[in-house]
């Protein structure tokens, strides 16, 4: 039997563009909030080193750059799966890239597959990603998310098969959501735990940046009825933790069997 998941993830306000004041900042946090804590899974925001910047190829770094060596060494110390977004150069291209690095050392990632237009220029200076990224952690098959991919159902869907399985069991989105939206990243939160039958975590920044956008955050865990399971407040910075149950995920998917019923589809 596949083992609960415990997971934190991280609101909090990213200093524009000041990578080593973030990882010092994340870092008090982190020794006082998951020491001891036995974390599985620790989700940071979309562009947490950074903020969402649109000096994109400035701050944007390489494959393996400072960012993911950070991210590689408190997965080590806190021996937890650690994920967050970061702006990243891949030989003529620049991605929002989604790491994943484990206590081991072993890493994968995501690239953001749909790119924001409005008022950004993240869809001109940024190449959109292609493919899943599907990874694991103890036995619970976990799909990342960027932001504006919360939009898209179809690249959402979680295909099921009578021999593999669900897809996934875990969705993980993370986030630079304006305020003045919170109620919609709120409702869709619910509606892709809904329809995917699975959990979902958001993790959403605060503050305002320098283009004077403002972030409430209004992160969350969501279970596969689209209820809230744990929160942080609007515009509170805290780091939260969840335990999120892969046996009352099994009982509810057997009981409610709508995904026999799902429509058949390729992309």
């Amino acid at each position: 039997m596949i083992e609960d998941i415990k997971v934190a993830y991280y609101q909090r306000f990213p200093h524009w563009e000041d990578k080593q004041r973030n990882f010092l900042d994340i870092e008090a946090e982190l020794k006082i909030a998951l020491t001891g804590a036995g974390v599985d899974l620790l989700v940071l925001s979309e562009a947490f080193a950074t903020g969402f910047t649109d000096n994109i190829k400035e701050v944007s770094e390489p494959v393996e750059g400072c960012t993911f060596q950070w991210m590689k060494t408190i997965a080590a110390k806190y021996n937890t799966t650690v994920v967050g977004s970061v702006f990243v150069k891949e030989q003529d291209d620049v991605v929002n890239r989604m790491y994943w690095v484990k206590p081991e050392g072993e890493w994968g990632y995501y690239d953001k597959r749909h790119l924001f237009r409005l008022g950004t220029t993240e869809h001109e200076l940024v190449t959109a990603g292609k493919d899943k990224g599907i990874f694991e952690v103890k036995g619970w098959k976990i799909r990342p998310f960027i932001c504006y991919d919360l939009r898209f159902p179809v690249w959402f869907r979680n295909k099921y098969s009578v021999d593999g399985g669900f897809e996934y069991d875990l969705a993980l989105v993370v986030a630079s959501w304006p305020s003045k939206r919170v109620r919609v990243w709120q409702k869709l939160l619910e509606a892709r735990a809904i329809e995917n039958m699975c959990y979902v975590v958001g993790v959403n920044r605060i503050g305002e940046d320098v283009k004077e956008i403002k972030f409430s955050g209004a992160s969350e865990v969501v279970n596969y009825n689209g209820e809230a399971v744990d929160m942080i407040p609007e515009n509170e910075e805290k780091l939260s933790i969840a335990t999120l149950s892969y046996e009352k995920l099994m009982v509810y998917r057997d009981r409610m069997s709508f995904h026999l019923d799902w429509d058949e589809y390729s992309m």
